[in-house]
């Protein structure tokens, strides 16, 4: 994951907050952030973190194309965002590195 790619993904996040969107906005944005379906779980489909083990896996309800309701709405944006500040850390953290190797080199 890049910063780059990081930024974009919770700037898409923040504009699902507005308005009601389909189970494929949330499966993408969800695959996106290391998630994969589990169909092996649950009555719903299931995604998990490939990357992250104790992050609450993800039913993403997908009926017909219709609209997911907002209370499940706001529920999978909040664990979503759990995603995102997890990789937020391991973004800075390996920012970090990357300052600290150049300035050893530089010095």
């Amino acid at each position: 994951m890049t910063r780059k790619k990081l930024d974009k993904l919770k700037r898409e996040l923040a504009g699902l907050r507005n308005g009601r969107h389909k189970a494929s906005d949330f499966q993408s944005l969800a695959s996106r952030l290391g998630r994969k379906l589990n169909t092996k779980r649950g009555k719903e489909p299931m995604w998990e973190s490939d990357s992250f083990d104790d992050l609450f896996p993800l039913a993403i309800p997908d009926h017909g194309g219709r609209d997911i309701s907002p209370g499940v709405q706001k529920q999978l944006l909040n664990l979503l965002e759990e995603d995102v500040l997890r990789w937020e850390e391991i973004v800075e953290a390996e920012e970090q590195n990357e300052e600290a190797e150049h300035e050893d080199d530089a010095g």
